[in-house]
């Protein structure tokens, strides 16, 4: 089996966030990461529930399989492994969700960790991992569909707390979901195969210069502004409105996506419901060409009835083609209400509850 050849060391140091003042116990809301910027080594800033300071600590990966001094992995027949020292040092019990992209479209994996292989293929694995401990985590992922003398790029999303979801009286998520800006990685492909499923794509239903007041929102002090070289994806409800909570019934609901600005590239966009990547309108994933300066705008519907009365819905976007080394990009996650399923008793809104002026 041949082994990756990217060596990468990301050190993540917790400090803790919140978003509710009372009366939310601490303990009912999680603490997690926000990425601020694309570096190897990122801070991270949190308080809790209301307001209290909680432990500091540092959380490391390092990828520890890198023979190669090509600069690429290979892929040959046999499945790509990417290998992981993760330490927890003084930081709570958290879990850890780990998908893997190629070409920006979720492929399946299968997942070893301390040692032991876990046969079922997930597109993503929830490791747990405890204080002041080191886990090895062992994926293994097979690009399939490429031809051979290809190089195409894979990514590792690391994704916090994959599994929390909040009450619907309110339906904030703090830090939890949050994707780390990992770097993708070369392979190049010298066994070519055929894809066992096609994939279909949903195109914009327009593209357009992105609006003022929009640009206007992330411009720097200095006069440069994060839109002309990064990228932002927002989840709207089918009016077009931005939403933190989405409501769906008769089985069905509408969503939009619209992705903002960076530079001139080929983007693929995938809709997570609870981490799990589902059909858009019948396709599996949204795909722009976006120039610099505009925005795509996607209008589609989901089947929610098999879902659960409550749901996580998240959208990514990832770069593909000619544009290597660039990184994974998502929307804050959405709660998704199912009302055609009864209302558990913890989310009917407690007597005593006010919200957060």
């Amino acid at each position: 089996m041949r082994k990756i050849a990217v060596f990468l060391v990301i050190g993540i140091l917790f400090l803790f966030s919140s978003c509710a003042k009372e009366p939310i116990p601490a303990e009912s809301l999680p603490t997690g990461i926000d990425p601020l910027n694309t570096s190897e080594s990122s801070n991270y800033g949190q308080l809790s529930a209301i307001g209290k300071p909680l432990p500091e600590g540092t959380i490391s990966r390092k990828r520890v399989n890198s023979p190669h001094t090509l600069g690429y992995d290979v892929y040959n027949g046999e499945p790509i492994e990417v290998s992981l020292e993760v330490l927890a040092s003084e930081t709570p019990t958290y879990t850890e969700g780990y998908m893997v992209f190629v070409e920006g479209i979720p492929v399946l994996s299968r997942i070893k960790v301390d040692g032991v292989m876990h046969e079922k293929e997930k597109y993503m694995h929830i490791v747990d991992h405890r204080e002041e401990t080191t886990t090895n985590v062992n994926l293994y992922f097979e690009p399939l569909g490429f031809q051979k003398e290809e190089i195409v790029e894979f990514y590792i999303a690391y994704i916090f707390t994959p599994s929390y979801i909040p009450y619907e009286y309110y339906p904030l998520y703090g830090n939890t979901h949050k994707i780390m800006n990992a770097p993708s990685s070369p392979v190049k492909i010298e066994r070519g195969s055929d894809s066992t499923t096609k994939k279909m794509a949903l195109f914009p239903s327009r593209t357009y210069e992105i609006p003022n007041e929009i640009y206007k929102m992330y411009e720097h002090e200095d006069g440069t502004n994060y839109l002309d070289s990064d990228p932002i994806v927002e989840l709207y409800d089918g009016s077009g409105n931005q939403i933190v909570q989405q409501m769906g019934a008769n089985g069905y609901t509408d969503l939009k996506i619209k992705l903002y600005g960076g530079n001139s590239t080929q983007y693929r966009l995938t809709l997570l419901i609870d981490q799990q990547p589902v059909l858009i309108s019948g396709k599996d994933y949204l795909e722009v060409t976006l120039e610099k300066g505009t925005t795509a705008e996607f209008d589609f519907t989901i089947d929610i009835s098999e879902l659960d009365r409550k749901s996580t819905i998240m959208a990514v976007a990832l770069p593909y083609g000619d544009t290597f080394q660039r990184y994974i990009t998502h929307s804050v996650p959405v709660l998704l209400i199912n009302l055609d399923k009864p209302q558990a008793e913890e989310d009917i809104v407690p007597p005593e509850y006010k919200y957060a002026e």
